[in-house]
This record gives structure tokens, sequence and C-alpha cells, in this order.
């Protein structure tokens, strides 16, 4: 078994053992003896709470909010509530606009790639109810608050989510097709500079274990022919993106992000392509994210709130 937490708190701990059997986690709370020449002789001993090593990563969910580490958020307008850590990695607006622009219908089959804690799988369901979504990221603490949210927004049985690293797919994912995937990965390159000091945050914008090219060929590999690859991305890198992608993509088009519409540089787009489409000139759009007073303009206000698909043309 596996050290969750400890705690001299009867209170909490009644709590935190009444939230992980809602759960169906069976927790073992063990005395805790442990003596410190700071600490008086007659201070209440700390107990500490047991899981199974297969329960951990969703007890760890439960804890962190049971803790107050972690915050519930209303996105789509509160169509969503999202649960994310209150430091660290916290999803913005990119994951929202991402699973707005993808193409999907009723019964299709959609995969994200570096899911986090499932703000555009979740935001796709949301739009498309009858879809399914499986959601893969390297980190099991965002896998574990992205299931809990599911659940607690009633997506459960038509979410799947996998700690996964795309350089290691296990051999179920090796052979498995959809029909759009989608991703928002790490923007920055492992030589880019110096990292955020938090590991979560490193990991979501900074490449580590896969690069750029290989999160490219996991995303084509996992298309049927016909479905769609949609990436948002910095601005900057998506000439790379297009060169990266693999032979057998068509049906070029890029949506630029523009921050606010007074000729400040673009900073994201969001590329998508069509894996057998009709290869020829990248076609070219724009969405203008603010107004000049900061408020979302009317277009970026149906999309991040009305939950309105964002069509790419």
């Amino acid at each position: 078994m596996r050290e969750l937490t400890r705690s001299n708190d009867p209170v909490f701990l009644s709590y935190l053992r009444a939230e992980l059997s809602a759960e169906g986690i069976e927790a073992l709370v063990l005395d805790g003896f442990a003596s410190s020449v700071l600490q008086p002789m007659n201070m209440t001993a700390e107990q500490r709470v047991m899981v199974t090593d297969e329960d951990y990563w969703r007890a760890w969910a439960v804890n962190e909010e049971a803790e107050e580490r972690v915050s519930e958020d209303s996105i789509l307008g509160g169509r969503v509530q999202l649960l994310q850590p209150k430091s660290g990695f916290r999803a913005a607006i990119d994951p929202i606009l991402l699973a707005a622009s993808v193409p999907a219908t009723d019964a299709d089959q959609v995969l994200e790639i570096g899911t986090g804690t499932g703000a555009a799988a979740l935001c796709l369901l949301a739009r498309v109810p009858g879809a399914w979504v499986t959601g893969i990221d390297v980190q099991p603490g965002l896998i574990a608050l992205a299931e809990r949210a599911a659940a607690r927004n009633g997506m459960e049985e038509r979410t799947r989510f996998q700690v996964m690293d795309v350089r290691t797919p296990d051999a179920a994912m090796r052979t498995a097709l959809f029909d759009h995937v989608m991703s928002n990965p790490p923007f920055l390159g492992a030589s880019s500079g110096q990292m955020p000091k938090d590991p979560a945050r490193a990991l979501a914008t900074v490449e580590s274990t896969a690069d750029l090219a290989c999160w490219l060929r996991f995303m084509a590999d996992r298309l049927r022919q016909g479905g769609t690859l949609s990436i948002i991305h910095r601005a900057d890198r998506a000439d790379e993106i297009l060169t990266r992608l693999p032979h057998g993509f068509g049906n070029f088009r890029r949506l630029n992000l523009i921050p606010v519409d007074d000729g400040r540089p673009v900073k994201r787009c969001i590329i998508q392509a069509t894996k057998g489409g009709r290869p020829g000139r990248l076609s070219e759009s724009a969405l203008v994210v603010h107004r000049e007073d900061g408020s979302f303009s009317a277009d970026a206000d149906a999309v991040l709130r009305d939950g309105k698909a964002l069509t790419i043309s």
C-alpha cells in the first residue's frame, strides 16, 4: 500500500475517508507514533491514510480537493466544471478554442493528446454530447483530476483518460484509430531557456520526452482516412508544423488568433489538416479574440461562453 496523507485532525480524516469511500476507494488508517525532541510527548499522533497502489492517483485527486489545493472553475459559460491545481498548471482559453475547432459530430471518436486536466475534452463533449473522447497525458495527477471532473460533469461514460507518453504508447493505443485528433502541446522546445519552477507547468509548456515532430507523427498515426488533425500552437512555429506533418495530408487550414485588432503580432494559431485530403495551398482565416477594452470580441465570446463551434475556413 502507499501513503496518501497524514493528519492528526479527526474531523478531516473522517471527511477524507467518506470522500474516498464515495469514490469506491478503500482506505486504511494507521497510527503514526513518530517522535521528535521538538514534539511534546502528549502530542496527538498523526494518522497515516493508506491506499492501494492501483487507487493512489484517484485517491490523490480526492485528497487534493479535500485539502483545498484544487479549485473548481466554471468554463464555457458554466457548461463545464473544471478541476485544476490552484498553483502550477492551469488551463487558459487555448483548449476551449481548440475543442471548438474540431468538426466532430455525434458518434465520432476523438483523441486528445496532452489533455492535462481535460479542459478541451470536456468542452468538446459539452458541444457534441454524442461524441466519445479519449485523453492522454504523461502526468498522472492531472489525469486523475480530469477523471474526477468528467464524473462531476456527467461525462464519465463518454470519456477515457489515460496516463501515457506519446513516445511509448501501449499496445492498444498503437493500433487505435480515431475520427479526429487534437492537441495543445508544449509550446517551447527543450533548449528554449529556463524551465518553469513548477514541474507540472514545465511539462505542459516545454517539450520533454517527445518533441513537436514526435507529437505530430503520433497524431497522424492515430487518424483514420478522412479524419482531421487540429493543433493549437505558437504562430512562429506554424511553418514548422506544416513542414513536419507526414505525407498524406491535405486541405490545410490556419486560423490566426489575433489578440486585439490593432496591428500587434499574432502569437497563437490553430492548424488543421485532413488525412487523405486534397493537397494544395494553405487556407488562412482569423479570429479577433479581444476588443480594445480587454473584453472578448463577439465572435470569441460566442465560442468561449456560448459553446459555439469555431469553423476554420
